[in-house]
């Protein structure tokens, strides 16, 4: 039996307008008109710990016997949900935010799966790790279902170029590599 969600029709501020880039570092960086920022930002660092955690634990199963290797499976299994839960708490709280504060949201298509294939990736296996985890995909389904609750549009844009334009002058820096901070 389908169920009805509540659609909240008032918003104070109309046509305000916000760009996302994912990220590994930070889970999203947001430009706006007059505002910028990040959501996420150091995050990372509790979760990877947690991964870490369940390697060892996992490593350490291996060798237990019956009794203890049951109950490590158990507690690697709420390692696992613990992880889920911290990305799932950070999904939640910055979709709310995004579709409270702005109307029309540019979400890049950020294609996950075609960084991480082993064959043509230049990434290191940690960072796929990091980008596995922040589930960017199920971030924008969640945040297109929220957006249609709120009455809000989420535009699915190209990314090309994000990171490396200049905001100021426009201009590509092919030599950005590890940057955080574009410098004038």
């Amino acid at each position: 039996m389908p169920v009805d969600v509540p659609k909240h029709l008032t918003s104070e501020n109309q046509g305000r307008v916000v760009a996302l880039d994912p990220g590994v570092r930070n889970f999203l960086t947001l430009f706006s008109e007059n505002s910028f920022g990040w959501i996420g930002s150091g995050d990372i660092g509790k979760i990877q710990r947690l991964c870490y955690y369940l390697d060892d634990l996992i490593s350490r199963l291996t060798l237990a016997k019956s009794k203890t290797k049951q109950r490590m499976k158990k507690a690697a299994n709420r390692l696992r949900s613990k992880i889920r839960n911290l990305v799932d708490e950070l999904h939640h709280k910055a979709a709310l935010f995004l579709v409270k504060n702005f109307d029309v949201i540019l979400l890049p298509t950020f294609e996950v799966s075609q960084m991480t294939t082993k064959s043509s990736r230049k990434l290191r296996s940690k960072s796929v790790r990091q980008m596995l985890n922040w589930a960017h995909y199920r971030f924008e389904l969640f945040l297109k279902h929220k957006a249609a609750e709120y009455n809000k549009i989420v535009l699915d844009v190209c990314e090309a170029y994000t990171s490396k334009t200049v905001s100021w002058t426009g201009e590509i820096l092919n030599n950005l590599g590890g940057k955080k901070v574009i410098n004038r």
